[in-house]
């Protein structure tokens, strides 16, 4: 481990960032080229960020800096042949151009970032512009937190973790690093990932980070997010969009990316669209809000009663998870399906029960969602009503009722 809380850079390449930014820029830059779209900041913590919003603006400027490299070309050319060589053509004369495309400012008192583009050419701020606030804010406000305060909390839950699946005979672990967007830091990251990789390789599948999967050599992972299925509310008839998003996707990338996340529209408008042909061609979904052990219950129901054997194909478990829960999310689950789990800020972002004058240190929690694509107002609705985002009141309304989600839902 560095012994470093942080290092001189927050970004470290343009690679900086999760693997599904890249699938989804290409999507965008294939069948979207002249598409519009709009993501805000949201702030879910209860912390004023708007002191912050100088040092913010000036890192998130500095990324006009930041361009692909020629071996990271080559990386992405290895690791993702899906990638078209057109593609990655434009990727090697990409640059941000964060002056015309971001505005960091306040709105009633509260930091607000707002990213306006082409698509193609703004997808990829979301997970940069996350780690920015999110390391600005920990470097301002809790540098004095030793580093082996860090270690220590890292150290014991690998302990723990090897000590727990020894007495309970758990064998269907696994699990990527997904840490990348809501991170202590840059170097907190890389530390962590370095660590489990030596610590625990066998049960570490990889790193949602692609800068840090070429650095240690591990497998990059990850497939689509919120925002492709979002975008289709605008591209298409809301009732289709989701069809529409997983068709295009399985044709995209010929069934190589096949992970569907159910959770856009919430679980039951997603188990109506994923029928036989959807479930048979996709290898598995992904879980990203409510209850993992009833919408595991569910999606094996449906394999079930579609005729599929649901040990054919994998659930994948990424939200807000630490290891006490997924290894009863393995238990629970055992024999009766594949399964995996991302896990981000609870490894990247964990300072155990640090606190000192100014209260207890807890991770940032934000997000920065898709609001707008081609003028039009997207929504995520989730199966957590806290997740629900949309700012136009009425397209939720008409969105849910095409969907035959009552009002009061969520």
């Amino acid at each position: 481990m560095s012994g470093s809380l942080f290092n001189d850079r927050i970004i470290q390449s343009a690679l900086d960032l999760d693997v599904y930014k890249i699938n989804m820029m290409f999507a965008a830059f294939t069948h979207y080229p002249h598409t519009t779209v709009r993501y805000e900041l949201i702030v879910r913590s209860k912390e004023n960020l708007s002191d912050l919003q100088s040092l913010i603006e000036k890192e998130v400027n500095a990324l006009s800096e930041c361009q692909f490299t020629p071996s990271e070309l080559t990386y992405l050319e290895q690791k993702a042949p899906y990638l078209s060589a057109d593609f990655i053509d434009y990727l090697s004369r990409f640059k941000f151009a964060p002056q015309q495309q971001v505005t960091v400012s306040q709105n009633s008192g509260q930091l607000s970032v707002s990213v306006k583009g082409l698509w193609h050419e703004t997808i990829l701020y979301e997970t940069l512009i996350m780690s920015i606030i999110s390391e600005v804010r920990n470097r301002q406000r809790w540098s004095q937190i030793p580093y082996s305060q860090f270690a220590s909390t890292l150290k014991k839950k690998v302990i723990e973790l090897k000590s727990q699946l020894n007495r309970r005979a758990i064998t269907n672990f696994q699990f990527s690093e997904m840490g990348s967007r809501r991170r202590f830091s840059a170097q907190i990251q890389q530390d962590v990932v370095d660590y489990l990789s030596q610590q625990v390789p066998a049960l570490m599948s990889g790193t949602s980070n692609y800068h840090l999967a070429k650095r240690f050599n591990l497998t990059p992972i990850g497939t689509v997010a919120h925002e492709w299925f979002m975008a289709h509310q605008a591209l298409a008839a809301p009732l289709k969009s989701q069809q529409m998003a997983l068709d295009l996707w399985q044709s995209t990338f010929n069934g190589k990316l096949g992970i569907a996340l159910t959770d856009t529209i919430g679980i039951d408008a997603f188990l109506k669209d994923f029928d036989s042909e959807r479930a048979n061609s996709y290898a598995g979904v992904r879980h990203d809000s409510g209850s993992p052990f009833q919408w595991g219950d569910k999606m094996i129901a449906h394999y079930q009663s579609l005729g599929i054997d649901p040990m054919s194909k994998t659930l994948i478990f990424t939200d807000g998870l630490d290891f006490a829960t997924a290894l009863d999310i393995c238990d629970y689950f055992a024999g009766r399906t594949n399964i995996s789990f991302g896990i981000g800020t609870f490894l990247a972002s964990d300072m155990g029960a640090w606190q000192d004058e100014t209260g207890h240190y807890q991770p940032l929690s934000i997000v920065i969602k898709m609001a707008e694509c081609n003028g039009l107002p997207v929504a995520k609705i989730s199966d957590e009503p806290e997740k629900a985002m949309c700012e136009d009141a009425d397209f939720l309304t008409t969105l849910k009722q095409s969907f035959g989600l009552s009002h009061s839902s969520h």
